[in-house]
């Protein structure tokens, strides 16, 4: 989806389309041009440690050679002053130019570069933004926070139990038939019943299986796939949950999505079972691997 940003409010609008839902106590980097580089959002807790926080953004940018991004600084407006001066000095470090950088509250922003500061707050409305509107019309869906993406993946109880009672009849894992379910169910639009649901959880167990799931997907299909695992994964028994939620994890990093990846790893390190595959998606993440890269590899 292309967006034209020409305005301060319209780059409010344009972070919750990219992200996938509306940030608070944040800071989020956009790379300059678009496709230039990495977007990504990191937490700003009270009491942070600007500098490290800001690290973990300039690293991506400079490994992705960004000439230029623009920070939107999510925090209450008479902070914010002091995390713009920091995040600017460790980017001008960096040799990263900041091309905007502006803190907004939830209802009023403010310009934080030095040149631009001064003047009262100015009001937005981002869930009225034409931006957003016209994302949530062509199909985006972007949640009111991250706390509502995490309860996304969480389980539904009524779907683990009937799950966990075919657990107890289910087939033998087969390659051939968790591509050949998951191929049917994408092209139709359609979701596994518990039986098939059951039989995927227990195929993803062994490596081969898993690896049948994932390594076979295409970029522009990586999404409805994502959207299949997210319904195994809420439906998935705990004792099993740790491979699902790391295939989950992998589609979603592969559609882009890297802040519905890290929910998916989250859900995956709860439950303790170590995942290979879990560890994959999360050195993919945090060396800001482009899914661009991506080469089927099944």
């Amino acid at each position: 989806m292309p967006l034209t940003v020409t305005t301060p409010e319209d780059l409010l609008a344009c972070v919750p389309i990219c992200l996938g839902f509306v940030p608070e106590a944040s800071v989020v980097m956009l790379s300059m041009p678009a496709g230039a580089g990495p977007h990504a959002r990191v937490d700003l807790p009270p009491g942070a440690d600007v500098a490290e926080l800001a690290e973990c953004l300039v690293r991506p940018a400079v490994q992705h050679r960004v000439g230029g991004v623009v920070l939107c600084l999510y925090t209450d407006l008479p902070d914010a002053p002091a995390v713009a001066d920091q995040l600017l000095e460790s980017f001008t470090t960096g040799g990263v130019e900041v091309i905007q950088l502006i803190a907004a509250d939830g209802r009023c922003w403010l310009p934080m570069l030095p040149q631009q500061r001064g003047g009262p707050p100015r009001e937005y409305d981002v869930h009225s933004h034409p931006l957003l509107v016209r994302a949530v019309v062509e199909g985006r869906v972007v949640l009111s926070s991250r706390r509502e993406l995490e309860a996304s993946v969480q389980s539904d109880p009524d779907a683990v139990r009937q799950v966990a009672e075919a657990l107890q009849r289910v087939a033998p894992p087969d390659p051939g038939w968790v591509r050949e379910t998951l191929t049917r169910h994408v092209r139709a639009g359609t979701s596994p019943g518990p039986a098939e649901l059951a039989r995927l959880v227990c195929s993803v167990l062994d490596p081969a299986c898993r690896d049948a799931a994932w390594g076979w997907v295409r970029r522009d299909e990586a999404r409805r796939h994502a959207e299949l695992w997210l319904a195994v994964v809420r439906a998935t028994p705990a004792p099993f949950l740790a491979a699902p939620a790391a295939v989950l994890a992998l589609l979603a990093w592969l559609s882009g999505d890297g802040a519905l990846a890290w929910c998916a790893l989250d859900r995956a390190r709860e439950t303790g079972v170590r995942c290979t595959l879990a560890d994959l998606v999360e050195d993919l993440l945090n060396g800001a691997v482009s899914p661009m890269q991506w080469r089927p590899v099944v």
